[in-house]
């Protein structure tokens, strides 16, 4: 038994998973052609039990992020504790950064949720439209822009950091 049939043995039950890279999944599928001890490995051992696909559980945790944004929109403001809101968005774009390792997520994440909830918060607040017309409208979009502006740049802020990090620690 050579050393790479013991790390098809230690894949085997991640090949059947079908969680493996491509490149991996041809070496295994090379190394199974020729080797008639991992064939038997690989066709005498019983099937995983079916656990959650890789894919269904990095849903689940975009779902978190997702509600994570929307908790952060309607709990901070900048009226209130200035730090706590600027120290809060650069850790959750931070967390955000290096979960998807992508700064367009973070923007999207940040941006997003704070938009829909001020446009929300202000349609339902009669103070600030008393009539529905369009440049109540214009203005109402361009204030909740602004604001997930605002939130969004101390996500990304937190992003950079987190891109620094990254590179720091490798």
């Amino acid at each position: 038994m050579s050393q790479a049939c013991s790390i098809v043995e230690d894949l085997l039950p991640l090949y059947k998973n079908e969680a493996l890279q491509a490149n991996t999944v041809k070496f295994i599928e090379q190394h199974i052609a020729c080797c008639e001890h991992c064939q038997q490995l690989a066709y005498s051992q019983p099937a995983p039990k079916p656990s959650i696909p890789f894919k269904q559980t990095l849903s689940f945790f975009h779902v978190i992020f997702i509600v994570l944004s929307f908790m952060f929109a309607l709990n901070s403001s900048l009226l209130g504790n200035h730090l706590g809101f600027v120290v809060s968005y650069a850790l959750f774009g931070c967390l955000t950064y290096l979960f998807y390792k992508n700064s367009w997520i973070v923007f999207t994440i940040s941006f997003i949720p704070v938009f829909v909830w001020a446009i929300i918060d202000n349609v339902m607040n009669p103070l600030y439209i008393a009539k529905t017309s369009l440049s109540d409208i214009g203005t109402l979009l361009l204030g909740a822009t602004f604001i997930a502006i605002l939130h969004t740049i101390f996500a990304l802020l937190g992003s950079a950091i987190a891109i620094i990090l990254r590179k720091f620690f490798r």
